[in-house]
Formats: C-alpha cells, sequence, structure tokens
C-alpha cells in the first residue's frame, strides 16, 4: 500500500514538473517571462504605393517593417495595406495575419511549426508588397486612415497601433500637398471641411508612427508633419514628433 502511495506520489510530481515547464516555456516563447506580462497589439501598417514612394519602399519602409518584424509577439494581430489612388473604395489587406498564442496545452513543435509559418508569411507578403516598382497616380492617405479606424472599431482588448510607411505627401483630388501652401488657415480648413462630412477618424487610444516621411525642401517637410499633428491629434491618436520622420528609429521602444 505504502509503495503504490509512493509510486502516485512520485507521478504527480512528475506530472507538476511537467506542466511548469510548459508554463515557463510558454512565457518566454517571445523572450518575454510571466512575470512581464504584455498585451497583445492590432498593428496595423498602411504602405505609400505612389510614384514618388517607390525609392523609399526599397529602403526605408523595409527597414521599418524588419523593426516592426522583430518586434512581433504572442497574439498580436498584423494587418497590411496599402495607400493608393483608391484607398478607401478598394482596399483589401495584403496581410491579414495574428501570431498564435502558446499555451500549456500545445505541443512544442507543432506550435513552433505554426509560428514560424505564420511569421513568414507575414514577411513574405509584406516585402513582396514593398518590392513593387509601379507605383500610383495620386496619394489618398487622409482616406486612408478612415480604413484603419474601421479595421480598429471591433479591436477593443488589444492595443491599436497604426504605423504609414509614407512620405506622407497627401496628392488627391481634394487636396496636393506639394502644390499647397499649407499654413495654419489650410490646416484649418482641411479639417472644418471633413469634419462637416464626418470623415475624421476616431484613433482615441491608437499609437501612431510614421516613415519614409519626404519633402522637397526642409520648410515643406516642417509644414506637411504640422499638418498630421494637428490632423492626427484631432482625431485623438497618440502621436508625438519622436515618431516621425524618414526613418523608424524606434518601435515600441519608448516615447
Amino acid at each position: 500500500m505504502k509503495q503504490r502511495q509512493l509510486k502516485l506520489l512520485g507521478l504527480i510530481l512528475i506530472g507538476v514538473v511537467l506542466l511548469c515547464n510548459q508554463f515557463i516555456w510558454s512565457s518566454a516563447a517571445f523572450g518575454k517571462s510571466e512575470d512581464s506580462p504584455q498585451k497583445p497589439r492590432v498593428i496595423i501598417i498602411l504602405v505609400d504605393m505612389s510614384d514618388s514612394a517607390n525609392e523609399a519602399r526599397q529602403t526605408v519602409c523595409k527597414e521599418a517593417f524588419e523593426k516592426i518584424y522583430r518586434n512581433l509577439r504572442q497574439g498580436d494581430r498584423v494587418v497590411v495595406g496599402t495607400i493608393t489612388s483608391h484607398s478607401y473604395i478598394e482596399f483589401k489587406p495584403t496581410v491579414d495575419a495574428e501570431i498564435p498564442n502558446k499555451t500549456i496545452w500545445d505541443n512544442r513543435l507543432q506550435f513552433e511549426k505554426k509560428l514560424a509559418n505564420t511569421k513568414e508569411k507575414i514577411r513574405g507578403e509584406t516585402n513582396k508588397l514593398l518590392s513593387r516598382e509601379r507605383g500610383t497616380m495620386l496619394t489618398e492617405i487622409l482616406d486612408s486612415l478612415n480604413i484603419a479606424d474601421i479595421i480598429f472599431h471591433d479591436e477593443k482588448e488589444r492595443q491599436r497601433i497604426l504605423v504609414l510607411l509614407s512620405d506622407m505627401i497627401e496628392d488627391s483630388k481634394e487636396y496636393n500637398f506639394d502644390k499647397d501652401k499649407i499654413t495654419d488657415e489650410y490646416i484649418d480648413k482641411v479639417i472644418r471641411d471633413r469634419r462637416q462630412k464626418n470623415l475624421i477618424p476616431n484613433f482615441t487610444g491608437v499609437k501612431v508612427y510614421v516613415a519614409g516621411a519626404s519633402a522637397a525642401d526642409s520648410n515643406k517637410f516642417r509644414a506637411v508633419q504640422a499638418f498630421w499633428a494637428r490632423y492626427l491629434a484631432k482625431s485623438g491618436a497618440d502621436f508625438s514628433p519622436n515618431r516621425y520622420g524618414h526613418s523608424l528609429i524606434n518601435f515600441e521602444n519608448g516615447p
């Protein structure tokens, strides 16, 4: 009887050890310990497909995507789409994938295979998009933000992040940042017009990054940056000039 009890106790201890090992590995699968749980995110990446952004797509935008890719963690949803001449009416995600979560019940090898396949699909499809050389004539960045708003709307639990890989030069039927003189009055008018049409997105709680920003000269660059700073502020976004530039200096590593 005593031998049976000891054997049973031994089996229980082995089971506990195995469960603990699974739990520890699950927590550390993306380099994080169980002491520092991080909220999963929905990361929307919008890629400027205009002719003017061709060179940036091949260089700084690819570099920016690699930083985002290396930062992905369990539970993250990644949506990659395009900014084109018809951003709103023709939008179709190039990528819409979720990084799988590891649980204590998952087989380690099967999970690692599923994880690798998911991440490779995200990287492959996005790099294919960034490698396209033929661009569109117009750039409807403002309307693209409304698409992001729609996607974010149903994401109540995950942290929301928007990354714009664009020169940020709006070139649509209504506005042409290259030709228009962007003053405070101009910005006021654009915001007023879009508010009247109920077109300003609700980005409350959305953290925004910009990489690929460019302009003909430094004055125009600062004017365009000022436009987006005010427009995104009206949308309620979490936006800082530190996250606006030609290169993505940091991604989720600081303010």
